[in-house]
């Protein structure tokens, strides 16, 4: 198996990028920040209005009952490793992306798709769901 390395925040070069590539960048800050438990970046990267859906777990967060949730997390990340990709032959672009994610944790690994929607620069929406129960296909 391959090892999978937390993420690298990526920095846009030209002013002149993208809408999909725009939120490739927003993506690359929310994963690094989620890996980092960066509350403040968090914060600044999700809409006012934001809504979480954990569909695995059928729960359902605003912006704010997701950050406050955040100290669980922040325990349960410091043992693992993420990548992420944007799913071959899904829409990317600047309403909506769909990614691959594979966490990596001491016991096990787990493939998430995660269904992003976007709106004035800022996460407004993400349904997670399990993809697959590893990471092989990744």
């Amino acid at each position: 198996m391959r090892a999978i390395f937390p993420l690298i925040p990526i920095v846009a070069l030209a002013a002149w990028i993208s809408p999909a590539g725009a939120q490739t960048n927003l993506l690359d800050r929310w994963y690094t920040a989620m890996f980092d438990v960066n509350r403040a970046a968090i914060a600044d990267l999700l809409a006012d209005d934001a809504v979480i859906k954990l569909e695995d777990l059928g729960v359902t967060k605003t912006k704010a009952e997701f950050i406050a949730a955040l100290d669980e997390w922040e325990e349960i990340v410091k043992t693992a490793n993420l990548a992420w990709q944007l799913e071959e032959g899904a829409v990317a672009d600047e309403s909506s992306s769909t990614v691959l994610v594979c966490y990596q944790f001491p016991d096990k690994e787990v493939m998430i798709r995660e269904v992003f929607g976007f709106g004035d620069g800022k996460i407004a929406s993400s349904v997670q769901s399990t993809a697959s129960d590893n990471c092989e296909d990744f």
